[in-house]
């Protein structure tokens, strides 16, 4: 049984939240919008990150009782019914795949597996992700949030183009910074690039997947990259001792401890390189027994 025990999102600024959450009896997600690198309004009264987020989150909730445990199937008819409604609801022609709106993304659905045991199935795209902590054990069990060679390469180029910087000046107001943006966006859903939730359904194909059997109770974590940042960038706390911070004290202090580490420890976004020094950070906190 899938029992929510808190949930949170926290805008990184004055700006629309780009993430978006939902849960229903037997199934939850996190879905983190890129942020625009477009030309000009696409789509949406807010960013084309915050229509994609909020419409496939709305598309989850409408048809997950439906698909069950094929996410795969949930997933391709989101991202088709997502290319339609962008077709029929673009302000203009985009000016290029970098303009596309897209999204990472975790999805989860509790189920039963061979022998009636209970059984848990995972889709990723990105850097959203999901730990698993079983009771009474040390260590947490961590799906979809890896770095890659990619992901060190494009670290390095950022903290590049951070210092580049002049005094004052914003990153998204940069040229260098945006070329480079761009660029890494003309590759999304490509064989050359990467996979991710957007409006090309051919993407569902290549969703991270996993069947994860659950022979005891476990507290699981779903969360965006702002949220997980605290373990997978700052390096602050493990998996196993965020979900345990999460349970003792809440999801509202891990991210005050989050903020803090960005607007004191690194308010520059030079010790941890980063174009923005908040980000959205969304979680979604959860027994299964």
């Amino acid at each position: 049984m899938l029992r929510i025990l808190e949930t949170l999102t926290d805008p990184g600024s004055e700006k629309a939240n780009e993430d978006a959450f939902g849960h229903t009896s037997a199934n939850a997600w996190v879905i983190d919008g890129a942020t625009d690198v477009a030309d000009g309004p696409l789509i949406g009264n807010e960013t084309g990150a915050h229509w994609l987020a909020n419409e496939a989150s709305t598309l989850f909730e409408a048809n997950a009782a439906r698909y069950g445990s094929d996410l795969q199937g949930l997933v391709r008819f989101t991202m088709e019914t997502l290319s339609l409604r962008f077709a029929q609801q673009k302000l203009r022609e985009p000016n290029g795949r970098h303009e596309w709106p897209s999204a990472a993304m975790a999805l989860i659905h509790v189920g039963k597996g061979h022998a009636d045991e209970a059984k848990l199935v995972c889709g990723n795209f990105a850097d959203c992700g999901l730990i698993l902590l079983e009771d009474e054990s040390e260590e947490a069990h961590v799906y979809g949030v890896k770095h890659t060679s990619r992901e060190a390469r494009a670290m390095s180029r950022t903290a590049e183009l951070i210092e580049a910087l002049a005094p004052g000046e914003r990153p998204f107001e940069n040229a260098a910074v945006m070329d480079y943006l761009r660029d890494n966006r003309r590759r999304q859903n490509t064989p050359e690039g990467y996979w991710i939730l957007g409006i090309d359904p051919e993407a569902a194909a290549h969703m991270r997947h996993w069947e994860i059997p659950l022979p005891r109770a476990v507290t699981g974590l779903l969360f965006s990259d702002g949220f997980g940042s605290i373990v997978f960038d700052y390096h602050r706390l493990d998996p196993a001792t965020l979900v345990r911070r999460a349970v003792m004290g809440g999801l509202r202090s891990i991210i005050a401890e989050i903020r803090h580490i960005e607007a004191v420890d690194d308010p520059d976004c030079l010790s941890w390189p980063r174009f923005k020094r908040h980000d959205d950070a969304t979680a979604i906190l959860f027994r299964l027994e």
